[in-house]
């Protein structure tokens, strides 16, 4: 009986395990929003790590980032700004590389190297204004339970709403700014 039990208990792990390796492991995620502004006027909130408190950090529930820090320079190439979460989690956000006014390039680690997003935004002249597209893109290679939680928690959609409301929080943050500057 003991060994039945045990035959069918493996059959379901290799269920679970055949089925999860089928998922997809590489995910992507990319977001734009039209801004009424110069792309000079909206690069240093994306270049500059310590303004992401402007717009991207800021429909985070309150002191979800515990002991945050910047490392490196305040903008461009080798700003860092790390932290930990609730749940014992670490993250770091690093610019990769900074073309100004067009491109910034990062890098998004999580949990020391667990996972790594690379992250670009890109900075389009349009007719008035500019189109600033956000896209990230990852893997979570064999982590087999992570690719099951994610096709169930539909993480790209998920990721995808908090881009666009972050996105929607950067336009705001630049049309405060051009209006107290007039």
């Amino acid at each position: 009986m003991i060994r039945y039990f045990s035959l069918g208990v493996l059959s379901v792990l290799l269920l679970f395990a055949g089925g999860a390796m089928l998922l997809p492991s590489e995910y992507t995620v990319k977001e734009h929003v039209y801004i009424d502004a110069p792309a000079k006027d909206i690069f240093p909130y994306i270049e500059n790590l310590r303004k992401w408190n402007d717009w991207a950090f800021k429909l985070e529930e309150e002191g979800s980032r515990l002991s945050p820090e910047y490392l490196g320079p305040d903008e461009g190439v080798g700003a860092t700004h790390t932290w930990k979460s609730y749940d014992g989690s670490s993250a770091e956000l690093r610019v990769l590389s900074s073309e100004p006014y067009d491109k910034v390039q990062l890098q998004m680690s999580t949990n020391e190297g667990t996972f790594i997003s690379e992250m670009v935004f890109i900075l389009e002249d349009s007719e008035k204004g500019t189109v600033v597209t956000w896209e990230e893109k990852g893997d979570f290679g064999f982590q087999l339970v992570t690719r099951v939680i994610a096709f169930v928690a539909d993480y790209e959609a998920q990721v995808s709403q908090q881009y666009k409301a972050a996105l929607e929080e950067l336009k705001k943050a630049v049309d405060h700014k051009s209006s107290e500057l007039q």
